[in-house]
């Protein structure tokens, strides 16, 4: 039986504790937040503690999930894997590149597994689109734009999201899902041209034209500076030889293919059943957190690295999101 400890009980500690309640061989033994009530509130019949080092002295789990504000993945990571303990950790990996640095050579000596949560990876659109442009079905790629907007997110602790010394705002925290799932397809970009919108120190809306030279035209646009009574969504468009694929959470199916020759169709998407499980948040239903963290245990368990996102690939996601947010920054392009 995995032993798993969650640290944070916001929503994305609530999400990650309800897919532990699905997998078999799996326990949660302990809950921590600052905050006890909090922890309560998701430990059903799990330990609560209000500090990392205390829980991980009692309880030596063999998996920490971090789940806290980006500003202190890198402690608790570091601290988690010193332990002993296996770690996955939300995205982004980190404020900045030392802290990433210093998380992979902490686990690395450690000789323990880490993953960031980049979810997109496993979301069950996303795997459809990455299989037809691997498959070749509809022949070369030519151009692919994604899209995330989402309100302000005001429901944060203390109001975290919003700071950007503490989130790095919209375009390290939200935009970087479709910036990784971008190097995901493709690698890393010769540069990134960026625009965005600032409020105070922090980008809100970001713009960004990744450049693959003689590759496709690719462009990513995330933002949360949305009113409140606007919906969360993520879409992408796709532009191929041989068609065109769709993609929008707004819409049921979610996902269509336009071939060049007969009728558009809706791809199959395998989902987990996951009835009765409430999701909540600006999702509708949570296939890609089971995806994701199935994958991290099974790995543990099968006593393999995990591979679809290694903690370099996270690293890369968070060099090539800073340097969009430098570009924004100077209004130009900035070389990578």
């Amino acid at each position: 039986m995995l032993k798993v400890a969650v640290v944070g009980a916001g929503f994305m500690g609530t999400m990650h504790r309800n897919v532990y309640a699905q997998l078999k061989d799996v326990k949660v033994v302990a809950v921590v937040d600052g905050e006890e009530e909090k922890a309560r509130k998701i430990a059903s019949g799990a330990k609560v503690y209000t500090c990392t080092d205390d829980m991980l002295e009692k309880e030596k789990p063999d998996l920490v999930d971090v789940c806290l504000p980006t500003y202190l993945h890198a402690e608790h990571v570091i601290k988690s894997a010193e332990a002993g303990a296996h770690v996955l950790c939300e995205k982004p990996m980190a404020m900045n590149l030392e802290e990433a640095d210093r998380m992979i050579e902490v686990a690395e000596r450690a000789g323990v597994s880490f993953m960031v949560a980049h979810c997109i990876r496993f979301w069950p659109e996303y795997v459809a689109f990455k299989e037809i442009l691997d498959g070749g079905s509809l022949g070369g790629l030519w151009s692919l734009s994604l899209v995330r907007l989402s309100p302000t997110p005001t429901w944060s602790w203390d109001n975290w999201l919003v700071w950007a010394s503490r989130s790095g705002s919209a375009a390290l925290d939200l935009h970087i899902h479709d910036t990784d799932y971008v190097l995901y397809l493709f690698g890393t970009p010769k540069a990134v041209w960026s625009k965005g919108t600032w409020v105070g120190d922090g980008c809100v809306h970001i713009f960004t034209l990744y450049d693959y030279r003689d590759g496709p035209a690719v462009s990513a646009e995330g933002g949360w500076d949305m009113p409140p009574s606007y919906p969360f969504h993520m879409d992408f468009w796709a532009t191929f030889e041989k068609g065109a694929v769709e993609m929008s959470s707004a819409r049921q199916p979610t996902m269509t293919v336009y071939p060049a020759e007969g009728e558009p169709y809706f791809p199959e998407l395998p989902k987990p059943d996951l009835s009765g499980v409430e999701a909540g948040g600006n999702i509708s239903e949570m296939g890609g957190y089971f995806n994701e963290i199935k994958y991290f245990v099974d790995c543990i368990i099968e006593g393999r690295k995990p591979e679809v996102v290694t903690p370099q690939d996270a690293r890369e996601s968070l060099r090539v999101v800073l340097a969009e947010i430098e570009s924004a920054r100077r209004g130009e392009p900035v070389e990578l």
